[in-house]
C-alpha cells in the first residue's frame, strides 16, 4: 500500500516459555508474538488452543473449537490481526463471544516482525495458509466468517476477491474493521480500472466498523470503502460507526454487543445459506412468547401447506423438526432443549419460506 496502517500493540520482553514446537522460521515468529505479551499466548494455551505451522513452515495459526464441536461442521471466525500486532491479540479479543456463540477460532500469524519497513506475507501467501487449514478440517463453502483488523481489514478485500478466484468461496460473510480500500493498493486499482471485469464482489456480504476517535482510518474512509464495496457488487449488512471509539474500538471488551451482533449476522448467514436454486417467497410468521421455557407458538399470515419447521442450534445441528405443517398455527414444546438461542427455518419443498431467532429460558 502506498500508506502504512498502524497500530501499535505493547510490547514486554521476556524469556521465552514455549509451549508450541514449530519449524524454525515459525518458532521465530511465534518467540516474537510471546515476547509482545506472554500473557496472552498462556492464555490461549490455558483455554485449550492448538498453534499449528503452516505447510511450508514460515508461520502459524491458531485453531481454537469449543468443547463438543466438530471442526468442518461448526460454525468458524478466520482472523487476521493488525499491524504490529500477532494472531495471539486475535484469539482473546474473540474468544468469550466465539465461546457464547458457539464458534471455533482460526486466527493467522501473517507479521514477519521485520520492523523496517513492517514486514507482511502477499495476498497470494496469505490465502494459501487460510485455504490449507481450512481444507485441514473439510470446511465447506459459505460457511466461515473471515475477519480483519487494521492492516489485516485492509487485506480483508484481497482475500476475499482471492477466495473467489480460486472456487472455494470459504466465507459467506467478513467484518473488515477499521481498515479500509485504500485506491493506492495495487489489486484494488486494478479493479477499480475494471481489469478483473464489473461487479467482482457480486453477492459477497460484508460488515463494517469505524470509530469516530480514529486518527488512522476513520468512518470517512470506512463510508467511502462501503460505496466502493456496492460498486463492486457487494451487499454491506451492518455498517457500526461509534463516535466514541477509537481505532480498536471493536477489539475492546467493551465491544462485545457489536460482536454479538456481527456473529448473529454471520450465523444466520451460518444457518441459512440458501442455493441459487431455492426459492424464497414472503411470509410474515409470529413467535409467541420468545422467550419462553416451555412451548411457544407460531402463526403466519397465510396457510401452513405441508411446511416443515427446522430447529437449529449454534452449531448449525439439527435439533428438532416437525413436518406436515398445515393450518395457521403450530406449537412448538421445549422438551430437552437447554436454554439458548436457537435459529428456526420454516421450508416447503426445500425451499425456504421463514427463518427467525428462538430463545429458551429456564
Amino acid at each position: 500500500m502506498k500508506k502504512i496502517v498502524l497500530i501499535v500493540c505493547s510490547v514486554f520482553t521476556t524469556v521465552t516459555n514455549v509451549f508450541a514446537q514449530l519449524p524454525a522460521a515459525a518458532q521465530i515468529l511465534y518467540d516474537s508474538a510471546y515476547a509482545q505479551d506472554p500473557a496472552l499466548v498462556n492464555f490461549a494455551s490455558t483455554n485449550g488452543a492448538q498453534i499449528l505451522a503452516t505447510p511450508d513452515g514460515n508461520s502459524f495459526y491458531i485453531k481454537w473449537f469449543p468443547a463438543g464441536s466438530i471442526p468442518g461442521t461448526s460454525p468458524l471466525i478466520v482472523s487476521l490481526h493488525g499491524s504490529d500486532c500477532n494472531a495471539f491479540m486475535e484469539f482473546k479479543s474473540w474468544y468469550p463471544q466465539a465461546q457464547l456463540h458457539g464458534c471455533g477460532i482460526i486466527a493467522l500469524q501473517w507479521n514477519r516482525y521485520n520492523p523496517n519497513p513492517y514486514d507482511y506475507f502477499p495476498d497470494d501467501t496469505l490465502y494459501s495458509y487460510i485455504d490449507s487449514a481450512l481444507t485441514r478440517i473439510n470446511n465447506p463453502p459459505y460457511k466461515a466468517l473471515l475477519h480483519g483488523f487494521s492492516r489485516g481489514s485492509a487485506r480483508s478485500y484481497a482475500i476475499i476477491f482471492n477466495d473467489i478466484q480460486s472456487g472455494n468461496n470459504y466465507f459467506c460473510t467478513t467484518i473488515s474493521n477499521s481498515g479500509d480500500a485504500d485506491n493506492g493498493y495495487p489489486l484494488y486499482d486494478s479493479i477499480n480500472n475494471g481489469f478483473y471485469g464489473p461487479n467482482v464482489f457480486a453477492g459477497k456480504h460484508w460488515n463494517l466498523f469505524c470509530g469516530g476517535n480514529d486518527t488512522i482510518v476513520g468512518c470517512i474512509k470506512m463510508t467511502n470503502t462501503k460505496t466502493w464495496l456496492q460498486s463492486q457488487g457487494a451487499i454491506v449488512d451492518i455498517f457500526i460507526q461509534d463516535p466514541l471509539l477509537d481505532h480498536n474500538g471493536f477489539q475492546l471488551p467493551s465491544s462485545f454487543a457489536y460482536k454479538d451482533s456481527i456473529l448473529n449476522n454471520y450465523l444466520q448467514c451460518y444457518n441459512e445459506a440458501v442455493s441459487v436454486d431455492e426459492v424464497v417467497t414472503e411470509k410474515a410468521v409470529s413467535i409467541f412468547p420468545n422467550p419462553f421455557s416451555s412451548q411457544t407458538t407460531f402463526h403466519t399470515n397465510s396457510l401452513f401447506k405441508e411446511e416443515t419447521l427446522t430447529v437449529y442450534n449454534y452449531f448449525g445441528q439439527t435439533v428438532m423438526q416437525i413436518k406436515n405443517i398445515n393450518g395457521q398455527t403450530v406449537t412448538l414444546h421445549r422438551d430437552n432443549l437447554a436454554s439458548g438461542l436457537y435459529v428456526v427455518r420454516l421450508t416447503q419443498d426445500n425451499k425456504l419460506i421463514a427463518t427467525d431467532k428462538l430463545v429458551i429460558t429456564d
